[in-house]
C-alpha cells in the first residue's frame, strides 16, 4: 500500500510546483528504485484516481524503475544489486514475495555485504525521484 501514500505525495508536491509557476503539467517522470519492490502498475492507478480530484488532473505519469545502487560505507565501492544477486536469492527464495527486503528494503544490510571488502556497512540509495516534468 505504499503505492497510494507515494502516489499522494507526488500529486501533491507537482500540484504545489505547477501552482508556484502558473503552469500546467502534461506529464511526470519518476524514478523508482528496483529495492523498493513497488508495483509500478499499482503506483500508476493510485497516481490516476489521486489526480482528479488536483490541479494535475490532466498530468500522466511515466515510471522508470532504475537500478539499485549502493555504497560501502568502508571501502567506498560502489555496486548494484546484480552484483550481489547471489547473497539475495536465498531471501527471495525463502521468503517470496513476503520477504522482509520487500517490507523494509532498509534490512538489505543484514543479508548482504560489499562484494570488494565483506562489509555489511552499506549506504543504500532508496530516493523516490521525480526525474522532470513536461508542461
Amino acid at each position: 500500500m505504499h503505492e497510494w501514500a507515494i502516489a499522494m505525495a507526488v500529486v501533491s508536491s507537482v500540484e504545489r510546483w505547477s501552482m508556484e509557476k502558473n503552469l500546467d503539467v502534461r506529464r511526470v517522470f519518476l524514478s523508482i528504485p528496483s529495492l523498493s519492490m513497488l508495483e509500478v502498475e499499482l503506483l500508476l492507478e493510485a497516481f490516476n484516481t489521486i489526480k482528479k480530484e488536483s490541479k494535475v488532473c490532466n498530468a500522466e505519469l511515466e515510471v522508470r524503475v532504475r537500478d539499485q545502487n549502493l555504497k560501502c560505507r568502508s571501502c567506498g565501492n560502489i555496486f548494484t544489486l546484480n552484483d550481489i544477486k547471489e547473497q539475495l536469492d536465498p531471501v527471495l527464495r525463502d521468503y517470496g514475495e513476503e520477504n522482509p527486503l520487500h517490507i523494509i528494503p532498509s534490512l538489505i544490510t543484514a543479508f548482504a555485504k560489499c562484494p570488494k571488502c565483506g562489509s555489511h556497512d552499506l549506504e543504500v540509495d532508496s530516493s523516490i525521484r521525480v526525474e522532470g516534468i513536461e508542461v
